[in-house]
């Protein structure tokens, strides 16, 4: 998780600001399967599918991601 201070006081940080979030995510159409998740001061970057796993709500076809191997890096 990253703190959302630190991120934008950043010289990346605050190029990102300056374009906004719509813009950066037509650029990019694979981040369309992406979650931010806010807790408190912090965020989280996460793939729908790693989420549901996080939840415990895993869908019963993975397309974009390897189950096992987001498990392992998530610490599942």
């Amino acid at each position: 998780m990253y703190s959302l201070n630190a991120c934008f006081q950043t010289e990346l940080g605050k190029k990102l600001t300056s374009r906004g979030i719509r813009r950066i995510r037509d650029e990019n159409l694979s981040s369309i399967h992406k979650l931010i998740i806010f807790s408190g001061n912090y965020f989280a970057i996460f793939d729908v599918e790693e989420y549901a796993l996080i939840v415990r709500a895993p869908p019963k076809v993975f397309f974009r991601i390897d189950p096992d191997e987001a498990k392992k890096g998530l610490g599942l």
